[in-house]
């Protein structure tokens, strides 16, 4: 809901509001944001009244007493002009003039808009638009606000338009600046790498600026634009809190700086570095959209409203709540080795296994025999498959399997016909020898002829068979920006999302789930087109655990794709049980990667099993109220919440395991402390083998731990899990109450003894009891 009355703007969702003011000297300032203000008579008691213009700060107007001095102003926008010495939010030049001074000149409210261009969430109700101008430099700006009321999210956009002769020129320019008084606030912001994404930073704020960001031409696993604010001692449920987002998937800046005052000054928008955009007259340029929260319900809070943002305003209204089905990926399974056959074979073991949807990974296009060559020549490799995809597909539908591929169609190799007929196709300075990233090379989306080759080969993929599942890879970073292309970075992207755009339209059926080397571009744009994203290369449960964690405090489990692979980890060589890794891969969308034909009689059981427990739970799982209790950063556990209706899912992840382990306790929040609630733990199996030559503290005759006669009976047989269950109120369950089985301790084995080993897990089920 917007209101405006004499200057004042508030803008409110279901609990929390923001009041903005056209203050005294025309500047749009914010004077408040948290819980929802009740009554206009509040507002003016929120205005920041200066006393004077204090030391060496500069008075924007002597004639307005007290004077105002626009550091101390908590504007909506900066220009770093006027006595306004902190970092500005957008930085503009004339070829006579480097100051620029916006006042407030007008508003409206309309129905919302979209941003020409660029994704923009649907579900607001109102748009606010807020018009200031620089009379003197013939300029103008648009502050455009979105309330998306029931996801408790503030969307912000701002508009440069030059109106003058001259040219205007942008140098920088961030979707929104927000200040905000010090409460000794920690910034959390999340970075990482290829097979190490999602690692969350903690910082108290110290006086200076900390500036963080890509500039890759992605998102990035380096840094996301996701970050938030908490102030200290705020803890999982309770405590003040601010998150930011931006709804882009490009290179991007996040700036937060804390003056000698105290107060707090933060942006976020498209990186500066590589960025130089000049308007003739007439001419305009819109900022992606920047989107922010607040709640007093400590981190889980914050997390509630991000998730309930992107599930019900920015993924694909066609996919919006829709339960996402469990996928087969053939990569770890086959690489690029494989025939019909085999894939076929595959089919069959999945179609058993309860298995949905099966994903043909890389290697079955042109001479793709391996990633040196063949990248761009989308067509189907007939030797290695007879009848192309739609035989492929055929078979897959034969089986009750929906079917997918993998594309990369933003690249391409030096060794392919692609490349050989348009070499003029790739980013490239012109000068130097272009780099390659994974043997490749990325096409340059900016030219017209280059998005119509993308967009057709994608469609002739998608209408050649019975495709229901896309899986859109990009591998490499872009460099070698062709000189004099002030916005190459930005371009490259408006291109990428009309492409997708244009194929969202065209196939709104095909689930389309973007990947980036893992999670090289987890984003909101990226969700705006692709309602799911690959988190991650990395497999391995303890570091998919570490990985989500950090990813979920932005993004909703339904977009966060998780597979089970093989017991050994690809990526980091770690050995750990089939079930350890479904404990983790079950909170997001659930999908196995490994050589299915290589199971044995009991791990079928196990993935059966796992299958049928998901099936039974997945909207919760997708769905449900996330929440974490305990990380490894204080525990040697962690542990994630679900809810949903009535029933809560717990999963509870150890570490290493320790020599003389803790009392167990199962705590779950947000229940009805009147009501019971029946808990039990998901059976799971344990391998014999796993004891070593402890075995033959049972066993009648003397077994070797490695030997022909254990491997035949692990194959089989495996010892039953704990079986903790038991009746418990939503009191006792709230302050820890429920007691688990003791944690092996080096000795002993029965229904009541917990082994987990290093990296095991436990997923609980708690269900309100009739």
């Amino acid at each position: 809901m917007v209101t405006e009355h004499d200057g004042y703007f508030l803008l409110s969702t279901a609990s929390t509001s923001l009041l903005l003011q056209a203050n005294k000297v025309g500047k749009l300032v914010s004077l408040y944001y948290g819980n929802r203000l009740l009554d206009e008579r509040e507002w003016p008691a929120l205005s920041i009244v200066a006393g004077c213009c204090p030391g060496t700060s500069l008075a924007y107007d002597e004639k307005k007493a007290p004077a105002v001095s626009l550091d101390a102003l908590h504007g909506e926008l900066s220009t770093g002009a006027q006595g306004d010495f902190l970092y500005p939010s957008l930085i503009l030049s004339r070829p006579d003039l480097v100051n620029f001074d916006f006042v407030y000149d007008s508003f409206f409210i309309r129905k919302p808009l979209p941003i020409p261009g660029l994704p923009t969430p649907h579900g607001a109700e109102e748009e606010l638009v807020i018009a200031l101008v620089d009379k003197a430099a013939e300029a103008r700006l648009r502050l455009h606000y979105f309330v998306y009321e029931e996801s408790e999210v503030i969307g912000r956009y701002l508009e440069v338009v030059n109106e003058g002769e001259k040219p205007l020129t942008i140098d920088k320019v961030a979707s929104y600046q927000f200040v905000t008084p010090n409460r000794d606030y920690v910034l959390r912001t999340l970075y990482g790498s290829w097979i190490n994404e999602g690692n969350v930073d903690k910082q108290s704020l110290h006086p200076g600026r900390f500036v963080f960001g890509s500039d890759t031409g992605s998102s990035s696993n380096r840094h996301n634009p996701y970050f938030s604010l908490m102030e200290k001692g705020a803890g999982l449920n309770e405590g003040h809190g601010y998150a930011f987002n931006l709804v882009y998937s490009g290179s991007h800046e996040e700036s937060v700086e804390l003056d000698s005052f105290g107060r707090v000054r933060l942006s976020a928008g498209i990186s500066s570095r590589y960025f130089r955009k000049t308007l003739a007259k007439g001419a305009s340029f819109a900022t992606p959209m920047g989107v922010m929260t607040t709640s007093e319900k400590g981190l889980n809070g914050l997390m509630g409203h991000c998730h309930r943002f992107v599930d019900d305003c920015v993924v694909p209204e066609r996919f919006a709540h829709m339960e996402r089905p469990i996928v087969y990926n053939n990569w770890e399974a086959t690489y690029f080795k494989f025939t019909k056959g085999k894939l076929v074979s595959l089919m069959d073991e999945a179609k058993k296994l309860g298995i949905e949807y099966f994903v043909l990974d890389d290697g079955w296009f042109g001479d793709r025999e391996d990633d040196t060559k063949g990248l761009g020549d989308w067509f189907c490799n007939e030797r290695k498959i007879p009848g192309g995809l739609k035989s492929l597909s055929l078979e897959a539908k034969k089986r009750g399997l929906g079917f997918g591929v993998w594309m990369e169609p933003e690249m391409v190799n030096e060794d392919s016909d692609l490349y050989r007929a348009h070499p003029d196709w790739i980013i490239r300075d012109e000068v130097h020898k272009p780099v390659k990233g994974r043997h490749q090379f990325v096409l340059d989306l900016t030219k017209k002829e280059v998005r119509e080759f993308v967009y057709g080969a994608v469609k002739g993929v998608l209408s050649s068979a019975d495709i229901s599942f896309l899986k859109w890879d990009y591998n490499r970073p872009i460099a070698d920006i062709p000189g004099g292309k002030g916005t190459f970075m930005h371009d490259y992207i408006l291109g990428l999302y009309e492409v997708l755009g244009r194929l969202k339209d065209e196939f709104p059926n095909v689930l389309i789930e973007q990947c980036a080397s893992g999670g090289n571009r987890f984003d909101l744009g990226m969700l705006s087109f692709a309602p799911q994203i690959w988190t991650s290369d990395d497999t391995d449960c303890h570091q998919r655990v570490l990985i989500q964690s950090g990813i979920a405090l932005g993004y909703p489990l339904s977009t966060i794709s998780c597979h089970v692979s093989a017991k050994t980890s690809m990526q980091l060589l770690r050995k750990t049980s089939l079930d350890s890794k479904f404990d983790v891969a079950a909170f997001g969308v659930l999908g196995y990667e490994l050589d299915l034909s290589e199971l044995t009689p009991l791990d079928r059981k196990v993935v059966a099993g796992q299958i049928a427990f998901y099936k039974a739970h997945r909207k919760a799982f997708q769905f449900g109220t996330f929440r974490e209790s305990e990380s490894f950063a204080d525990s040697r556990y962690a542990q994630w919440q679900t809810s949903l209706g009535k029933e809560t899912l717990v999963g509870r992840y150890l570490s290493v395991a320790a020599p003389a382990p803790e009392e167990g306790y199962l705590k779950a929040v947000g229940l009805d402390e009147k009501k019971l609630y029946r808990v039990a733990v998901r059976p799971e199996s344990i391998d014999i083998k796993t004891f070593g030559s402890l075995i033959n503290f049972v066993s009648p005759v003397h077994l070797k731990s490695d030997g022909l006669i254990i491997n035949a009976i692990s194959k089989r047989r495996g010892l039953d899990s704990e079986k903790d269950s038991g009746l418990v109120s939503g009191a006792a369950l709230g302050s820890g109450g429920f007691a688990l089985s003791e944690e092996w301790a080096g000795t002993g084995y029965n229904d009541h003894v917990r082994f987990l080993g290093d990296f095991g897990g436990r997923v609980y089920l708690i269900e309100e009891a009739e």
